[in-house]
This record gives C-alpha cells, structure tokens and sequence, in this order.
C-alpha cells in the first residue's frame, strides 16, 4: 500500500509535508508495525531505543505532543509565537533557524538536487501568495 498517496498534504510550519512522515503515517493509520517499523530505522541509525507505543503525532501544527526532533523543533515554537500558518509569510523569512532545519533535511535525505523538500514547499506558497 502506497500510504502517502492516501493522505491528504499537511505542511507543516517548516514547509515539510507531515504526510511523508512515517510517524505521521502510523499515527494516521494507527499502524503498530509502522511504529515498529520507524522504532528500529531509529534504532539503526541513531542507537537511541524508542517505545514504538509512543511513536505518535497528528502534524506539526496539530496540538497534541510530537515524537522525535518535531517535539523540540524551534522553527514550530518561533512561529506558533508569531501567530503565522508557516513561515512562508514570516517578515524573516530563510532566517537561521529555518535553514538550520532544512540543512538538517538535506542531511537526512529529504530533498532534491541539494535543497530540501520543504523548502519548495514554502517557496510555492510564498509564489502563490505573491511573495516571491
């Protein structure tokens, strides 16, 4: 089953699309070898050991807790306190915090021709928007 094809896009604050999210995912389909699944990547690449129990979030800009670096991601704190939908919109927008994100999703693999998934994301929106 391709499950990001069943989800609907939710971009989160940082422009990346939760619905790519294998947290995300599991959670959406309340799937616990999904949660297996994304407890042992972590384990193999981080050696750090995750209760698969707890792999759960509904999106970034869903109120409930997150799992992994989404928990503490800065970039959602700065713009949940500045009241924005993302930070396509933001008056500092490509702020360090924000390329400091996408640099770490360039390192993970989550981009294209060296620029990250989400980055795209936020420039169609800010074209969309006419801020670009």
């Amino acid at each position: 089953m391709d499950i990001e094809r069943e989800l609907d896009p939710h971009i989160a604050y940082c422009g990346r699309d939760c619905s790519g999210c294998d947290v995300y995912q599991a959670t959406a389909f309340d799937d616990d070898q999904l949660r297996q699944n994304y407890a042992d990547k972590v384990k193999l690449h981080w050696k750090i050991e995750i209760d698969p129990a707890g792999v759960n979030c509904h999106g970034c800009r869903d109120n409930r807790p997150k799992t992994g670096f989404c928990a503490t991601c800065e970039v959602r704190a700065c713009t949940i306190e500045r009241g924005l939908e993302n930070c396509a919109t933001c008056e500092d927008y490509g702020c360090e915090k924000l390329q400091r994100d996408h640099a770490a999703m360039i390192n993970v693999g989550k981009a294209v021709d060296g620029v990250a998934w989400a980055s795209v994301n936020l420039e169609q929106i800010r074209r969309d928007k006419g801020l670009a």
